[in-house]
Order: structure tokens, then C-alpha cells, then sequence
């Protein structure tokens, strides 16, 4: 099998490394050292130190005043995807939207050959390429043999997202109701202003960010456990919801309800009352359910919609197929 190259595993753990320092409430100024990382990532350090590469590149890490390691900039906030495409904004955002629908719909196979994509969704081999990787760093393709690509296994319907939801009704009440769980004041607070915002946000943000505020409220809770099992469940539940996260995103009627309902566990975390936080959890976790299966019912169509222009090349060519 084809490696990823190694930019590109840097740049995805990178990501990683952000959502934990972010559930960490990490300031500027806090020490970023390659020992305490692997072990808080589960990996060795020599991945880590090209991820604290990538945050050095672009002005998130700095070297420490004593001229030794590295030192936290700035921690950009949950959605802000720092590192870029490197694609332009158009052709990035047609080529990743209709992708993610085909993947959903079932139309592309588990693997494939990259000439294949360029003659399905009739864009060259380099900005296809690029999109790729960025769909390999998100954590649902990865380099198969002979130039091809395989994609992963998705949440991608109203049945995996049914066995997803009860997973995820086991462990974040769990983690809400840990002897360790201690949810750092600042990143209460940020929690706080984020879903503030979406809840009174004109215009809609995209179902990218969407998806990765939300996503990103209930990992924090469940990193805030203390339990590394339970934190690790939850990060590698949350790649696998990322499509289906998109298409439920779509349903902008129920964005301001989520909000309010993720503020009333802020406000029982904030008043120690984490058995109130995890029956208040249960019940969200409850009321989006219906919801979500019914939107998973039409996935692949929400999204080709939102991620297609009449008229382009690809969306010609994909809607043919």
C-alpha cells in the first residue's frame, strides 16, 4: 500500500494536537514539549515533533525564550482549520462537497483508481490530488496500492448512526459522571461563547464548522473525563461521524435548539452539578435522534446539493454517473 506522505500524517496530527490542547484550555505561552504530547496522543515522538512542526510553520508555536522546545502562540478556535487546502476556494469546496455525497450515496467503491476520479469528476489530476489528501488527513480515505485511493469505513446512514448514538449515549454521560472529570474554566468559557454564537450566528456558518463546534463541545466533555479510554472512543467516534455530521449540520432549523441545550449543560457543569449535566446529555443525545435518521435518509442528496453550482464541470459529470 501507497504511504501517505509524511506532510500530510503531520499536518492530521497537528489537527489532533489542537483539539487536545484546546480541551486542555492550553494558553499561549504553555510549553509544548515532545515527551508530555506522544503520551497524551498515543503516538511516538517523532510524529509529534513534525505536528510541532507544522504549528511552527504557521505561527501557532514559537520557540521557548530559553532557545530550547517550543512555546504556544495562539490556539485557534474549534472550525478554524489553520493549515488550508492549498486548493482555490471554489474548486476545493465543489471537488470535497461532492465527494462526500458520492461517499455517502454509495456511488464510489471502497477503492478506486485516482485516473478514475479525474474522469468522473473531470478536474485535473493536481486538484484532485490535493483534495485527496486533505480527505486522507480528515480520516476518511487514505493512499491505496498502484496510485489508487481506498475510503474508509463511514457513519453513513440511519442504521450506523443508530449503533453510533448508543455508543455515544454510554460514554459521554460516563465521562460526564467520572471521579476525574474537571472541565478547565477557560474552556467552559469558550464552550460557552461558541454555542452563543451559534445560536444567534447570521448568516449560517458552513456544515463544516457546524459540525466541528458541536462535535467539539461533546469531545471536550468526554476529555474532560480524566479517562483516556473514554477519550479515545470519543475522538475516533467523532472522524467517523464527520459526513453524517455534515448532512444533520444541513438542518439549520434545529441549530439554535441544539445550542440552547448544550448552554444548559454549561450551566450545570458551572454549578458542579454533573449528575444534572449527564441527565441534561441523555436527553439531547434522546431528541436528536428521530431527527437525525430522518435526514440520514437523504444524505448523499443534501449534500450533493450544498456542495455543487449548476453548471460546473464536476457537478455535470458526477450527476451523469
Amino acid at each position: 500500500m501507497a504511504r501517505i506522505p509524511a506532510e500530510i500524517l503531520h499536518r492530521s496530527l497537528a489537527r489532533t494536537m489542537l483539539e487536545h490542547l484546546r480541551a486542555e484550555a492550553a494558553l499561549p505561552g504553555m510549553r509544548l514539549t515532545e515527551p508530555r504530547l506522544a503520551a497524551a496522543l498515543g503516538t511516538s515522538r517523532a510524529p509529534v515533533r513534525g505536528a510541532l512542526g507544522v504549528l511552527a510553520r504557521h505561527g501557532l508555536a514559537v520557540p521557548a525564550a530559553t532557545g530550547r522546545g517550543l512555546v504556544l502562540r495562539r490556539l485557534p478556535p474549534a472550525g478554524e482549520d489553520p493549515f488550508g487546502t492549498e486548493l482555490p476556494g471554489d474548486v476545493a469546496d465543489q471537488l470535497y462537497w461532492q465527494l462526500a455525497a458520492d461517499r455517502l450515496a454509495g456511488s464510489i467503491p471502497d477503492s478506486i483508481a485516482e485516473a478514475e476520479l479525474v474522469r468522473r469528476y473531470a478536474v485535473p489530476r493536481g486538484p484532485l490530488r490535493r483534495t485527496m489528501l486533505r480527505v486522507a488527513a480528515e480520516g476518511w480515505a487514505e493512499p491505496g496500492p498502484a496510485g489508487g485511493w481506498r475510503f474508509l469505513p463511514l457513519i453513513d446512514g440511519p442504521a450506523a448512526d443508530n449503533e453510533a448514538y448508543v455508543m455515544r449515549r454510554a460514554i459521554e454521560p460516563a465521562a460526564l459522571l467520572s471521579p476525574g472529570f474537571s472541565l478547565a474554566p477557560a474552556t467552559l468559557a469558550r464552550l460557552r461563547a461558541e454555542q452563543q454564537g451559534l445560536s444567534g450566528h447570521a448568516p449560517a456558518p458552513s456544515p463544516r464548522r457546524i459540525f466541528e463546534l458541536n462535535a467539539g463541545f461533546h469531545l471536550a466533555l468526554v476529555q474532560a473525563s480524566g479517562n483516556r479510554f473514554l477519550a479515545d472512543a470519543a475522538l475516533r467516534l467523532t472522524r467517523l461521524r464527520r459526513l453524517a455530521g455534515y448532512v444533520v449540520a444541513l438542518d439549520l432549523r434545529r441549530l439554535e435548539t441544539q445550542a440552547r441545550e448544550h448552554l444548559a449543560i454549561l450551566d450545570r457543569l458551572e454549578m458542579a452539578d454533573q449528575a444534572g449535566a449527564a441527565a441534561l446529555l441523555v436527553q439531547h443525545l434522546d431528541r436528536g435522534r428521530a431527527a437525525r435518521a430522518r435526514l440520514l435518509e437523504g444524505a448523499a442528496a443534501r449534500l450533493s446539493g450544498f456542495g455543487m453550482r449548476p453548471g460546473t464541470s464536476a457537478g455535470r459529470r458526477s450527476r451523469g454517473t
